[in-house]
Order: structure tokens, then C-alpha cells, then sequence
């Protein structure tokens, strides 16, 4: 019975594989084209093309809605300037729906996964951070809710670089024509998801603070085997929602029961999930007491108290930054900031030069490089001794981690373990310069 189950389950994943295929292009020089929608010719480069196989209504209607998303994105990102990846054109073949897009280069998980799943410095994690809210912020301007971010998802623009773009809008949709109930990936999914609650753009917030626990921790903050110790992952870090959330919840009897208590439920490795016996502090190893209160605003129960993109870009953990990032510099923003409302914009070039353009006057600002992040990210790309771990010493130091953050939540935080964490992470020299386009390996 084991046996074909698990040959039912192998079936059903080649089965939804076969519903989705991807092409890698080379566009040469010789057949280049102009594209009036974008105004510029574009270069010999690789396209990426997904194909949405025709074989299911549902497909075909979603990647209809996936083309029109990505078609007012571009319109409303002319600049590039928000990190959402650009559909260059799209287009029918043998009845199959295909959409081309830009080659880029690995994306977040793959990147934690070349670095040992040790996590990153905060230095980088905020670049990548302040990239993402940019993303954020166009999508709320614009009622449109991601419904599927995750480090799968965000992408390095090249090799070695921290610039980054946010892809997969195929579950996307308007915040007045919403599809779906069941969505995100069960890792980053939201309590309102989890528990049948109305949802809008504050899931996408609480992805993104689940995502920079990962960054720096290297594991996912919730790793639930299923829905309902996904919520006790929750619950074990957040205690239990508050009354306004789980009474209007149509799934609570699915996590709670009569009387209210959340189910107790033992998982594959036997462990039980107690609410409230972890805190964030002791997840993220007592570190910068800004960043976890920027994470914590992230991971808030009730979406209407849960911090939204302007806010983050508010946020001090940004003001107070001297380092870059790829769509603009954390500290030129603030200064912007500082200005009255709706006299500022900062704009980025190519070479990440910041320009702040007021009423009747213009400055650019020359962001200070760090070059700690840049090295960073060369070591990650060139070291010959980064080796991707097994699933197996994943599990093992995910339960290691998981035993010191109970430990450290009983006893005082010293500066020894937080001195330790960090001394786990990469350093560099500052004269490494990792720029320029670099073609992925697996290609």
C-alpha cells in the first residue's frame, strides 16, 4: 500500500510538471527586434520562456491573468526601478501559451543553499531588503497582491551581484478579483490564508518578514510538514491569535478546538509545538534589536496592525543604513525622507548613482560602497570549498538550532553566542570586485 501510494504521489508531481515548461533562448544578434511596447531595441541575450500547456482551462485562464498583470507592471515601471521582472512578449505556439522574459541568475534559496544555509550578514540582507520593499510599494500602489513570495522567487539580475527581481506572477491577482483561497507556499503563508480569512496585500508583508528570517538565519522561521503545525510554528514564536482573529476564522476548527485550545499535534520526528515558547529575539540569535523589531512588525497576527510597505520603507532599521542596495541607498532614501512629502523622489542609474530631484533643484548623491557585501557575494559564487549540504545535516543542524533557541530562551542572552553566530558568517576583502554580468552554471 506504501509503495503504490508513494507511486500515485511520484505520478500526480510528473503530472503537474508536465503542465508548465520552460525554454531557455539564445536571441543572436542577427535576429534582434525592436519592442514598441518598451521603446528600445533589445540585445543579444538568453530569454527565458515558460509554457502554459493548454490542457486545463484553469491554466490558460491564469496565465491570461498573469499576462495582464505583467503588462501593467511594465507600464507602470518604465524605469525599472521597482525590481519586478519585465515580460518582453508573449505569444501562442502549437495551442501552448508562452511568455518571454529575461534570463536571470540564481535565486535567494539557491544562494543560501551555496552558502552552507549559514545565512548572510545584515549588511546584505538589508540590500536585498530594500530592493524587495520597492517591489512591495508598487504592487500596493497598484491594489496587486503577489500571493507567492518566497527566496524561490527573487532572483539575482546576474551572477555575484546583489541586485535582485521579483518573478512568478502566475498566482498573482488584483486586491478586488481575487481567485484563489489556497495560496502561498505553505512555509511563508499567512494566518489569514491559513485560516480562511479575507486576504489582501499584508500577506505578501508577512512573507517578506518570514524571508528575511531566512536570510539570516539560512532556515525557514516556520517549517510546518503540513497546515496544521504550520500554524503550531507559528503559534510557538506569536502565541495564540488574538480573539479577533480566530473568531471570525471559517478554518478554526480545523486548529482549535470547542473550547478554544489550539489542537496538540505530534509531528514526523515526534516533536510537539507548546504556543509561546519561543521568542523571536532567541530565533534570530539576539541580534540587531532594530532588525527584529522590523521582522516582528512583519509577522503580525492581525493584518490590519501589520506593517505595510511605506512603513517599511520608513522604517529606522533603513534610515539609520549606510549600506547600498540595488535600488537605491538606504541612507539617500532617508535623507529624502526628511524632505517634505511630494518633493522628493530618489531615482537610481545604471551604476546605482542616486539622484534626489526637488522643486527647482537637483543633486545626485554618490552612495558609500561596501565593499564587505560585495566580497560577500563573491565568495559565495567562486569558492571552490562552498558545498550545498545534504538534506540530512540540514535536518540535523535545523534541530540543533531549533534546541539552542530553546535553551537560550530559558537562560540570559550572552554576547558570546551572539559573537559566535556572526563569526559563522563570510568575510572578505573589500578589494574583490564581483560586478558584471556572469552567465548561471547550470546553463
Amino acid at each position: 500500500m506504501l509503495t503504490r501510494r508513494k507511486n500515485n504521489l511520484e505520478r500526480e508531481k510528473r503530472k503537474k510538471l508536465r503542465d508548465f515548461v520552460v525554454w531557455v533562448l539564445y536571441v543572436s544578434e542577427q535576429n534582434r527586434k525592436i519592442n514598441s511596447d518598451l521603446g528600445k531595441e533589445e540585445q543579444a541575450c538568453y530569454v527565458v520562456i515558460p509554457v502554459a500547456r493548454m490542457n486545463k482551462k484553469r491554466f490558460h485562464h491564469q496565465a491570461l491573468v498573469e499576462i495582464r498583470i505583467l503588462d501593467h507592471l511594465r507600464r507602470r515601471d518604465k524605469d525599472s526601478l521597482h525590481n519586478v521582472i519585465h515580460m518582453l512578449d508573449y505569444f501562442y505556439f502549437r495551442s501552448h501559451l508562452c511568455i518571454s522574459f529575461e534570463l536571470l541568475s540564481l535565486n535567494l534559496y539557491e544562494l543560501i543553499k551555496k552558502n552552507n544555509y549559514q545565512g548572510f550578514s545584515l549588511n546584505l540582507i538589508r540590500r536585498f531588503a530594500y530592493s524587495l520593499i520597492q517591489c512591495l510599494r508598487l504592487l500596493r500602489r497598484e491594489n496587486i497582491i503577489h500571493c507567492d513570495l518566497k527566496p524561490e522567487n527573487v532572483l539575482l539580475k546576474h551572477r555575484g551581484s546583489s541586485s535582485i527581481k521579483v518573478i512568478d506572477f502566475g498566482s498573482s491577482c488584483y486586491t478586488h478579483q481575487r481567485i484563489y483561497t489556497y495560496i502561498q507556499s505553505r512555509f511563508y503563508r499567512s494566518p489569514e490564508v491559513i485560516l480562511g480569512l479575507p486576504y489582501g496585500p499584508p500577506i505578501d508583508m508577512w512573507s517578506f518578514g518570514c524571508i528575511l528570517a531566512e536570510l539570516y538565519t539560512g532556515y525557514p522561521i516556520f517549517p510546518g510538514e503540513n497546515e496544521i503545525e504550520q500554524l503550531a510554528c507559528i503559534m510557538e514564536v506569536l502565541d495564540v491569535p488574538p480573539d479577533n482573529v480566530i473568531g471570525h476564522a471559517s478554518r478554526k476548527r480545523l486548529f482549535f478546538d470547542s473550547k478554544g485550545n489550539p489542537r496538540c499535534i505530534t509531528n514526523s520526528k515526534g516533536r510537539k509545538r507548546r504556543p509561546g515558547s519561543k521568542d523571536l529575539t532567541s530565533i534570530l540569535k539576539n541580534c540587531d534589536p532594530v532588525f527584529v523589531n522590523f521582522v516582528s512588525r512583519c509577522l503580525e497576527w492581525d493584518p490590519n496592525k501589520r506593517m505595510t510597505p511605506d512603513e517599511a520603507h520608513r522604517h529606522e532599521w533603513f534610515a539609520g543604513a549606510a549600506a547600498t542596495s540595488s535600488s537605491g541607498a538606504p541612507a539617500a532614501a532617508a535623507s529624502a525622507e526628511e524632505a517634505p512629502a511630494g518633493q522628493n523622489k530618489c531615482s537610481e542609474d545604471s551604476e546605482g548613482v542616486f539622484s534626489a530631484s526637488s522643486t527647482g533643484s537637483t543633486s545626485s548623491v554618490q552612495p558609500q560602497q561596501n565593499g564587505a557585501d560585495r566580497s560577500i557575494m563573491y565568495q559565495i559564487f567562486k569558492s571552490k570549498k562552498n558545498s550545498s549540504q545534504s538534506q540530512q545535516q540540514r535536518d540535523q543542524a535545523d534541530e540543533a538550532s531549533q534546541q539552542e533557541g530553546e535553551q537560550m530562551s530559558q537562560s540570559s542572552p550572552t554576547t558570546a553566542s551572539a559573537a559566535t553566530r556572526n563569526s559563522k558568517r563570510i568575510d572578505g576583502n573589500s578589494n574583490l570586485d564581483d560586478s558584471g554580468p556572469y552567465l548561471p552554471s547550470i546553463l
